[in-house]
């Protein structure tokens, strides 16, 4: 089972968030017949998206856009506060081989800038950029955090394919301390930190992720939150013909002169739909009646 796990420790100054998703990525390499270059970019993104919607409030929602002049040109992630996640990347037939133990996901995407928007209920979305520190991902979310938010975090993000390509381990951790917090302990978080093992290698030994959590802090610690997590999109029939409707009048009249269906595939879940001539022309009707 895929799931999030929040804590707290030394009474609410630490607190940490560790996600295992190796289920969940695995579906997404699945979906898009990702190369395991690919699938470490995707899955680390929707990882790290997941551990920033983590902090959001209830019905709010966060996406993260990177895009490089690397050979996968773009990886985009979208998360709800329910920890429900899609993406895609739109080179997904990528692999750069390994930089020691790890894919090099970092010259896969290259230089380049990550995008957020942050959905908070109100009338516009926040966005904020910032250029790519590594293009390895959660060293960018981090840097992300720490200056377009001023909440310095340390993040962890790890993919593991298997020679068959198939995802075999997933997951991420977000640490972050609270204001006030003594100066030894703030040392001592980063001096546990800097020796935890990869995140991709504790779920590949099987922890769970109260384990995880065990091993980062190395002090008793309060569980407060603990939920599965989903690969999740909600595209419909009615979506597609929604945004159809921003194309205009023209446009679908085009469309209609082919006299054949429109077909139209999701980029998060790969389902097709097709909308018929007569229902563009039902569009029409309705832009005309607004």
């Amino acid at each position: 089972m895929d799931l999030l796990v929040k804590a707290m420790a030394r009474e609410g100054v630490i607190a940490v968030t560790v996600i295992v998703n190796t289920a969940l990525v695995e579906k997404a390499r699945t979906l898009h017949d990702t190369y395991p270059t690919a699938t470490a970019a995707l899955g680390r993104t929707m990882t790290g998206v997941m551990l920033m919607a983590s902090l959001l409030k209830e019905g709010q929602k966060i996406s993260a856009q990177i895009v490089g002049e690397g050979p996968l040109k773009e990886v985009f992630a979208e998360a709800d506060w329910l920890s429900r996640v899609r993406g895609y990347v739109r080179k997904p037939h990528v692999f750069m081989g390994l930089i020691g133990e790890s894919l090099d996901v970092g010259r896969a995407i290259g230089p380049g800038y990550l995008h957020v928007i942050k959905d908070i209920g109100l009338r516009e979305s926040y966005h904020s950029s910032i250029a790519l520190q590594t293009g390895e991902i959660a060293s960018d979310i981090a840097y992300y955090l720490s200056v377009s938010e001023q909440f310095p975090a340390a993040i962890s993000l790890g993919v593991y394919v298997d020679t068959d390509n198939s995802v075999k381990a997933s997951g991420g951790f977000l640490v972050h301390t609270m204001p006030g917090i003594d100066d030894w302990l703030v040392t001592y978080m980063e001096d546990r930190i800097s020796t935890t093992p990869t995140v991709s290698s504790m779920v590949l030994d099987g922890k769970a992720p109260g384990e995880i959590i065990h091993e980062i802090l190395g002090m008793p610690f309060d569980i407060i939150d603990q939920r599965e997590v989903s690969y999740y999109c909600p595209c419909s029939k009615d979506r597609v013909l929604r945004a159809l409707i921003t194309l205009g009048q023209q446009d679908l009249r085009e469309m209609i002169a082919k006299e054949e269906p429109l077909a139209i595939q999701c980029h998060f879940c790969k389902t097709d739909y097709s909308v018929t001539p007569v229902e563009l022309e039902e569009l029409i009707r309705q832009m005309q009646a607004e």
